[in-house]
């Protein structure tokens, strides 16, 4: 379920260790229950029925239901399955990457067509889940895009149109899909989309109607890049662990790279009320992350930024071992979510300064609010600081339009540091004439 990248972290390794260390002074003591539940038992009922009340999934079957299957003629999910069945090569370095998956892209320009999608996963399995297509989607967002550039630079227009349509109608086949990778594979699959884009204008001049077109796709990706679906799903995944058996705890932490605890030692951290407070706090830190991502940006920027997952000195100390290991880290992905916004908004004002330069004879507007009523809430503002996006019209002709980025510091559309090691403001340029 997790991104590799979240699952190699230092801390992880030596957690199982410190469970034991945590709770061998407890092994072979007996506990007599207590009469009344304790005060973590009821902060996790309370929580519970705070879910369930809001209409959320809470066990592994209700989010699996919650993940609805379209009706067959709506559903592009077995198109979809029938275009990655069709690649031939996930090389998209490869010179022959695009001939080689020829097969493959009428099915994803087919698929593009259908409103909804739902691919083949049991959301039941829990931290089990497979989920194989993400991979598939991400080589097939890079065909499209390759796709779209091609065409591009064969001066055909509208076939360049198409493929791009179809990267972001591939990219939002992951929406409904309840789990934190796919949003991020989503993510990623729409940054390729928008270079293309990019890309193709740089090749090719669109028409008014593309151009429409496109703005109107992009503007309606929008609101599906927000991270509520996806915090609902971890959710009730981390809910199964917490409530699974000893053996199903010692399973789990194998699995996010803590190594199999002795179940001895779990079932001390059990006993001891060690578990409950873990999932006391993990609740309590769910809930305040599915209440930040429901902020406009860059609030949710900076309510991500205060919202900490245990360390490792924090699982030893405080007995947060599986908060530490299971919970979603959002000053990762959030800023990730904002820099998908950031290019969505871009590409719009691109396309929105390419209409105006169609309408005035080639001349390119001064500023961004010269081509306010192209854009359907104005000139688009920046997510990781909340002004206008900038904009520059280029010696050469061109122009260029930025967002300030992660860093959240205006560098003047510097793509890259001097020394090549982080990159500084998000950029669209448009270089032709």
């Amino acid at each position: 379920m997790r991104d590799v990248n979240l699952k190699l972290n230092a801390m992880a390794m030596g957690l199982s260790t410190a469970v034991l260390l945590l709770t061998s002074t407890g092994c072979g003591k007996t506990r007599v229950p207590a009469v009344a539940p304790t005060p973590q038992a009821m902060a996790i009922s309370n929580h519970l029925a705070t879910i369930g009340a809001a209409g959320e999934p809470v066990s592994l079957g209700q989010l699996d239901r919650s993940y609805a299957q379209p009706s067959p003629a709506q559903d592009a999910g077995p198109l979809y399955l029938a275009a990655f069945a069709a690649l031939r090569s996930s090389d998209a370095g490869s010179p022959s990457f695009v001939a080689d998956n020829q097969a493959a892209l009428p099915l994803l320009i087919q698929a593009a067509d259908r409103d909804s999608c739902r691919y083949p996963i049991a959301l039941t399995n829990g931290l089990l889940v497979l989920a194989p297509h993400l991979t598939k989607v991400r080589t097939s967002a890079a065909l499209l895009g390759q796709e779209a550039v091609r065409q591009a630079t064969r001066g055909n227009a509208e076939a360049a149109t198409t493929a791009v349509l179809a990267g972001i109608r591939l990219a939002r086949s992951l929406d409904n899909e309840p789990l934190l990778i796919s949003k991020r594979v989503q993510l990623a699959a729409l940054a390729l989309t928008c270079e293309s884009l990019l890309d193709s204008l740089n090749k090719q001049d669109l028409t008014d109607a593309e151009c429409v077109r496109l703005m109107a796709a992009l503007h309606d990706a929008e609101p599906a890049m927000g991270f509520h679906r996806a915090m609902v799903g971890e959710r009730a995944i981390l809910v199964s662990v917490f409530e699974s058996s000893d053996e199903g705890l010692s399973q789990a932490m194998a699995m996010e790279g803590g190594g199999a605890a002795p179940t001895m030692s779990l079932r001390s951290y059990r006993s001891e009320g060690h578990l409950e407070g873990d999932f006391a706090f993990a609740l309590d830190f769910m809930s305040n992350l599915v209440a930040t991502v429901a902020l406009p940006y860059p609030q949710a920027l900076d309510a991500a930024a205060t919202l900490k997952v245990p360390g490792y000195v924090e699982a030893t100390s405080g007995k947060q071992v599986f908060s530490a290991m299971l919970l979603p880290k959002p000053a990762k992905f959030v800023f990730q979510g904002a820099g998908a916004v950031a290019r969505l908004r871009i590409c719009q004002a691109a396309l929105a300064v390419e209409r105006y330069r169609r309408k005035h004879g080639g001349t390119l507007p001064d500023t961004l609010a010269d081509v306010s009523a192209e854009l359907p809430n104005g000139v688009p503002k920046d997510p990781f600081d909340g002004q206008p996006l900038r904009y520059r019209k280029l010696p050469t002709g061109g122009f260029t339009v930025w967002s300030v980025g992660p860093n959240r510091i205006d560098d003047g559309g510097s793509v890259e540091r001097p020394d090549n090691k982080a990159p500084l403001d998000l950029v669209g340029t448009i270089l032709r004439n």
